[in-house]
C-alpha cells in the first residue's frame, strides 16, 4: 500500500532530518523544504499534511500558509492540514494565518503521532502509525 505524503518545512537542516527520521519510524513517507517559497511552488495537492516552521528566512511560515490557502480556494483543491512546527510563535497566530494545530519544537515522537493521528485519515483501514 502507497505511504501517505508529507511536507515538511524547515530551514535547519538538522531539525528538518530530525523531522525526516521520526515521519519513517511512524511509516510516512516525507518531502522536505527549507524555505517558504519552495513550501508554497511544492504544496499543490497530494500531501497528506504539511508540518511548516513559522521562521522562515523569506516568505515566512504563515504568509507561506496564507498562499497556499488561498491556491486551495483558487483552485478548488481538498485543503490540506497544516501544522505549526515552531518553537516561538503562537498558536493564535498560527490559527488566524489558516494553521490547523500547533507542535512546539523539538517535537517528540509520540507530539508527532498524535498529531498525525488527529489529522491523517486512514487509507483503506491503514492509518499509517
Amino acid at each position: 500500500m502507497k505511504k501517505k505524503l508529507i511536507l515538511v518545512v524547515e530551514d535547519d537542516p538538522v531539525v528538518r532530518e530530525l523531522t525526516k527520521r521520526q515521519l519513517k519510524l511512524l511509516g510516512f513517507d516525507s518531502v522536505a523544504v527549507g524555505s517558504g517559497e519552495e513550501a508554497v511552488e511544492k504544496a499543490q495537492g497530494g500531501f497528506a499534511l504539511i508540518f511548516m516552521d513559522i521562521g522562515l528566512p523569506g516568505i515566512n511560515g504563515e504568509h507561506a500558509t496564507l498562499l497556499i490557502r488561498e491556491k486551495e480556494l483558487y483552485q478548488q483543491r481538498k485543503r490540506t492540514p497544516i501544522v505549526a512546527l515552531t518553537a516561538h510563535s503562537d498558536r493564535e497566530r498560527c490559527k488566524f494565518a489558516g494553521m490547523d494545530d500547533y507542535l512546539q519544537k523539538p517535537a517528540l515522537l509520540q507530539d508527532i503521532r498524535g498529531i498525525l493521528e488527529k489529522w491523517v485519515q486512514p487509507e483503506n483501514g491503514d492509518n499509517g502509525c
